[in-house]
């Protein structure tokens, strides 16, 4: 990862890098995760707010995509939260993979990238809405491909809940023991962990979404049958708990900009923090409402 220092300047607040390559990709996070606030967070209102994710059905798509504004604004939102995800990735990669490994590793995400990219963007703007909406294309009846699609998010869910249950129970070990948990730094470094893993976590379920959104061009059928799986009690808790975790990540960005670029944002960053975490929380309660009055 590229080093960095910080120091007081003319502005207050100072951030060096070095690495060409390296503080590109740190500042395409930013630019990128400043236009997520406005692509990110508009979506998740229209999907989440306004609608439950299971009445994102087919007419809906269509309805959405009549309009070429909104398939420039999905365009848009494709890339900038893909290729943010991605090169967020990266500098995780080379936290934890050998360096040996890492120009693999770094091939497979690109290529990855590239593959989704053209997927999303071939979905957005070939989708035929008369073809589509008669089942006349050539995997209009395969069902099952809605059902493979559907029964992933069943497995990113399962992993999602263990995953939360044996932090908790870690957590609950080690404060019953006088264990420090994680940490024993400040607040800023629980920030990175939670920032880090909803990312990833978003990540993954971004390309399953763009999976299950390109079987809209294949059919009504085959993509209402995915959609209904988001009704799906064991499903649901999964999804209040991306709902929080895009608010977290998105907002928890805006911190890290106001640390890197304002003259009183590294006094203030453990300030900050705190309101992300309360922000997070009362942002995702209206969510829960919605979703619970369209599913129960």
């Amino acid at each position: 990862m590229a080093s960095m220092s910080t120091g007081k300047g003319r502005s207050g607040f100072e951030l060096t890098m070095s690495g060409g390559s390296e503080r590109i990709a740190w500042y395409f996070l930013r630019v990128s995760g400043a236009a997520l606030v406005f692509f990110a967070l508009g979506h998740m209102f229209i999907t989440h707010y306004l609608n439950a994710p299971s009445e994102t059905t087919f007419n809906f798509v269509a309805d959405r995509w009549a309009n070429p504004l909104w398939r420039t604004f999905d365009s848009l939102l494709l890339i900038s939260a893909l290729w943010h995800g991605l090169v967020g990735l990266r500098f995780t990669l080379a936290d934890y993979v050998p360096r040996t490994g890492r120009a693999a590793a770094y091939g497979v995400l690109w290529i990855v990238g590239l593959i989704f990219t053209v997927l999303g963007l071939v979905t957005i703007f070939t989708f035929d809405e008369a073809a589509a909406r008669d089942n006349t294309g050539p995997l209009a009846g395969e069902i099952w491909i809605g059902d493979l699609l559907g029964y992933s998010l069943y497995a990113f869910a399962l992993v999602t809940y263990i995953g939360v249950i044996a932090l908790a129970i870690w957590v609950l070990n080690n404060m019953r023991n006088g264990v420090a948990t994680i940490y024993h730094g400040d607040a800023g470094q629980y920030a990175w962990v939670l920032h880090r893993s909803t990312g990833v976590g978003i990540l993954f379920f971004l390309l399953v979404h763009i999976l299950d959104i390109m079987l809209v061009g294949l059919g009504r059928d085959v993509y209402d049958h995915t959609v209904e799986f988001y009704a799906e009690p064991f499903i649901i808790p999964m999804e209040l708990m991306l709902v929080g975790a895009v608010i977290y990540h998105t907002l928890n960005g805006v911190r890290i900009i106001a640390i890197n670029f304002t003259k009183r944002g590294p006094s203030r960053e453990k300030r900050y923090f705190w309101w992300v975490l309360a922000l997070s929380v009362l942002l995702t309660i209206p969510s829960i409402f919605v979703i619970f009055a369209a599913e129960f």
